[in-house]
């Protein structure tokens, strides 16, 4: 039997079970059993509920061997399989680092065990300590739903911050509604204010005015490896002593968090600018004219706090977006040349292959 969970995770599960033969049932809630159910193990995902921890306890006391896919009980002894927390935190801290970010915020709007492991990784990822954001413990239970009350919060809170930051947040939830208060408060996502998320929904993180990062946990292999152990446990082998940490896939990269980070208030302007017109003829003079600063300043700054040129930086953000949308959308080779500012799309396609070394349509087609 399987309880509620994610749909990769239950992808996992069926995997497994197509290829080793079992009958899956899927029960909504483990507040009760079906009473025809004769069955051999449950897959559960355990956390607070009472109901379901009630019916847990009372299968594992029949000596039904059960799996459990969280650690948000850690108090409660059963075998599990779940995410590395840890190393998701930390997989953060060098995505966060990668662009140049030295200041990083946690966001959640709750607090827990799964918080407090992914929080451990960011802060043991980086140089500096991040910020801690939980609005569970900034906010009065009655206000925490309260958009105008979280909204005032955010700008106190990020008024208070180093700029620019970067966000971890829990889930996708938390970072959608982190990016819709931030626009609301004309808080620039990604050049002020990078957000990633975890769990790589991509119902949510795709449809946002500014889609999110994410973090793919790799629940599929979760799953899968969830159903292996539960199958260990149906032939009398005993539980491994410690949970079984599934590692991180990596980090999808989308529109918040395509950004290298810099403190320059003007720098950071030019690299705003360009992101919104890649799409047109645009070089140094047209950003330096757009900013009204002088071409050789703006170039000056480039070098000091990029280590590159304004030209390169174009460059370098054509690229990274081209190579997005490729990876992300069913956009045609053509029109994304265009949407990236590429002369055609032989241009476009000869500029990727020396870079990669491969054709776009190839580099779309090995995902």
């Amino acid at each position: 039997m399987v309880s509620p969970m994610s749909f990769p995770r239950a992808e996992g599960i069926a995997r497994y079970a197509r290829e080793h033969d079992w009958n899956l049932m899927i029960q909504d809630r483990l507040g009760y059993h079906p009473l025809a159910w004769n069955g051999d193990g449950v897959i559960a995902t355990i956390r607070s509920d009472p109901v379901t921890f009630s019916c847990i306890s009372r299968l594992m006391k029949r000596g039904v061997p059960v799996v459990d896919l969280t650690i948000s009980r850690p108090d409660v002894a059963v075998p599990r399989v779940t995410s590395d927390h840890t190393a998701i935190g930390r997989l953060a801290a060098e995505h966060f680092r990668e662009r140049n970010f030295r200041n990083a915020v946690w966001f959640s709007t709750g607090w827990g065990a799964v918080h407090a492991m992914r929080f451990k990784g960011l802060q043991e990822g980086l140089e500096r300590a991040p910020l801690k954001w939980v609005l569970a413990e900034s906010l009065p239970t009655s206000r925490q739903n309260d958009w105008s009350s979280f909204t005032k919060w955010l700008r106190g809170a990020f008024a208070a911050a180093p700029k620019p930051v970067a966000a971890l947040t829990y889930d996708e939830a938390d970072g959608a509604r982190l990016l819709n208060a931030a626009l609301e408060l004309d808080i620039s996502v990604p050049e002020e204010l990078a957000i990633l998320t975890i769990g790589d929904n991509r119902t949510i993180c795709e449809n946002q005015s500014v889609p999110l990062s994410s973090i793919d946990q790799n629940l599929e292999r979760g799953g899968y490896e969830a159903a292996a152990l539960l199958d260990r446990l149906m032939s009398g082998q005993r539980p491994p002593k410690k949970p079984i940490l599934v590692p991180p896939l990596g980090v999808v990269v989308r529109r918040s968090t395509e950004v290298i980070a810099v403190s320059d208030p003007t720098v950071r302007k030019a690299m705003e600018l360009i992101s919104k017109r890649l799409a047109q003829p645009i070089g140094s003079p047209q950003i330096a004219d757009a900013l009204g600063v002088r071409r050789p300043v703006l170039d000056a700054l480039f070098r000091e706090h990029l280590c590159h040129s304004v030209g390169e930086e174009i460059r370098r953000q054509r690229f990274a977006r081209a190579k997005l949308l490729l990876e992300t959308t069913n956009m045609s080779v053509a029109a994304i040349a265009a949407e990236t500012g590429y002369c055609s799309p032989s241009h476009f396609a000869n500029t990727f292959r020396d870079a990669t070394g491969v054709s776009p349509r190839a580099w779309r087609n090995r995902l």
